[in-house]
């Protein structure tokens, strides 16, 4: 994350579902059906 200088990072999984304080950020673990629910919507 450092790397990317990001604040925030995402991992889509099945169906886990935690956060996780690491030393330059925050990871979020999210179930896929969440992940899809969460995107915004695509405006052409």
């Amino acid at each position: 994350m450092a790397e990317l200088d990001l604040k925030i990072g995402t991992i889509v999984t099945r169906n886990e579902d935690e956060r996780f304080e690491v030393g330059g950020g925050t990871i979020e673990v999210v179930p896929a059906w969440r992940f899809l629910l969460e995107l915004p919507e695509s405006t052409e």
